[in-house]
């Protein structure tokens, strides 16, 4: 587990020109597969997938079952899986529960963590530690 840098990390949770917003008095509930990064600053009961581009969660943010993405960038909460192709990002506010796969995973103080965290090695034998 690696420390970020506090600079910059609060700006690469604001969304670039394109991409999927989920806004903050929004709720769904049920899957969203996107081709897009994916922003979300509501309510996501079930599936959020975007596995090429990257999936943020903002501190208003809630998500329970499962988020994917090639990078996951969270400051809000998040209850389930969380699944990152090549890096998670657990900002100062995030508030998680359940299990993190990542090959990479960068924590700021303050995240609040009750997670497995399953990492693949070269091999593809899981590793697996638990942080609370």
């Amino acid at each position: 587990m690696e420390t970020a840098d506090a600079t910059g990390v609060e700006a690469a949770l604001e969304p670039s020109l394109g991409g999927s917003r989920i806004g903050a008095a929004t709720r769904i509930t049920g899957k969203v597969i996107a081709d897009e990064p994916v922003h979300i600053k509501g309510h996501v009961t079930g599936t959020v997938i975007a596995p090429n581009h990257t999936v943020s969660v903002t501190a208003t943010g809630y998500v329970t079952s499962y988020v994917e993405g090639s990078r996951v960038e969270i400051d809000g909460h998040v209850v389930g899986t969380l699944k990152a192709n090549t890096k998670a990002t657990l900002l100062a506010r995030a508030h998680i529960q359940g299990v993190i796969e990542a090959p990479r995973l960068a924590c700021m103080p303050g995240a609040w963590l009750q997670v497995e965290v399953a990492e693949q090695d070269r091999r593809n034998r899981p590793k697996v530690a638990m942080v609370s």
